[in-house]
Order: structure tokens, then sequence, then C-alpha cells
């Protein structure tokens, strides 16, 4: 199992606390699901992508970066991201 680096926290952190957009946020998850920073299982991505992110998964990105989920929880979110089309992988 592929550890999540740490400075990735920073950037959840921000986005949780509104200091970057959510646009900012997800260009940079893709980016690092693309090359192999995050290892995210294949996921199936339903037809009509949804167009924001649920507020649900922001709170999230604030218990991860608090060690209150841990990494299995967190990409747990980010693969269903992936599956609603908001992350394009």
């Amino acid at each position: 199992k592929k550890e999540i680096p740490s400075w990735v926290k920073n950037n959840a952190e921000w986005w949780a606390d509104e200091q970057i957009p959510d646009s900012d946020f997800i260009y940079g998850i893709e980016y690092l699901i693309q090359n192999d920073v995050i290892v995210v299982p294949s996921t199936d991505v339903e037809l009509e992508p949804s167009p924001t992110v649920p507020s649900w998964f922001k709170i999230n990105a604030g218990l991860w970066t608090s060690g209150q989920i841990d990494d299995e929880t967190f990409v747990n979110g980010l693969q269903y991201l992936i599956q609603i089309g908001l992350i394009q992988v």
C-alpha cells in the first residue's frame, strides 16, 4: 500500500478551510492520481458528471488532515469523486 505524501494534506487543509477553490484542489488531485502519487483503485465513471464537490468530501478532507480518518478512507472518497466524473483520470 502506497502512502499519500504529507504535503498533500496541506493542500487538502487549505481547501477544507476555503483558502483554495474547488477547481485548484480537483486539478491537483487529478495530477497526483495521473502520476501515481496517489493510487486509487480502478473505478467506473457515471455517464453524467457531477458539477460540484459533495460537501461531505470537504468535511472528510478536513478530518483526514487532522488525522481523524485514515488514507484509505480519504482515497475511498477520491474514488467516489472519480466515479461521479468530478475527477478525471
